[in-house]
């Protein structure tokens, strides 16, 4: 009888947590989205509307160091813009903080994507919706889990 009861409890309780889990997950994701968001908003109006184009090693470069006005980096006096992110936030849903670069916007798919999914000629950048931790050698150049 009594391992009956606390069956029938944990029967309730694991999909709850679980259910409270996703829930902590989504939550940080939409956190690290509008925080990225807004860093590339205040990048745009620091540099008369263009947007950060320059990936490398896999994150927004012009978004974590010191620019000029034309979003070149360095360092002193003549950069005075930014840093707009301290570091790339890590994707709540699968581990990855790698942004993606890709030539169409929306993206017709974020399911399958990991990390951070960006459109450069627009500045929008959306979330890898794949809900998984991932090898990274099995990430495609768009951000795809291989296989999928």
């Amino acid at each position: 009888m009594v391992v009956a009861a606390l069956a029938i409890i944990a029967g309730v309780v694991v999909p709850q947590v679980n259910s409270v889990m996703d829930d902590a997950r989504n939550a940080a994701v939409l956190k690290d989205l509008h925080e990225f968001t807004f860093a590339i908003e205040r990048y745009r109006a620091d540099h008369n509307g263009a947007t950060p184009d320059l990936i490398q090693n896999d994150v927004l470069a012009q978004l974590l160091q010191n620019t000029d006005q034309d979003g070149n980096i360095g360092t002193g006096a003549l950069y005075p813009l930014g840093p707009y992110l301290n570091t790339v936030p890590r994707n709540a849903l699968n581990g990855v903080t790698r942004v993606f670069r890709i030539n169409s916007a929306p993206p017709s798919s974020l399911s399958n994507r990991v990390g951070w999914v960006y459109h450069a000629a627009s500045g929008q950048i959306w979330a890898g919706l794949y809900p998984e931790n991932v090898d990274l050698s099995q990430v495609q150049s768009d951000g795809s889990q291989g296989g999928s």
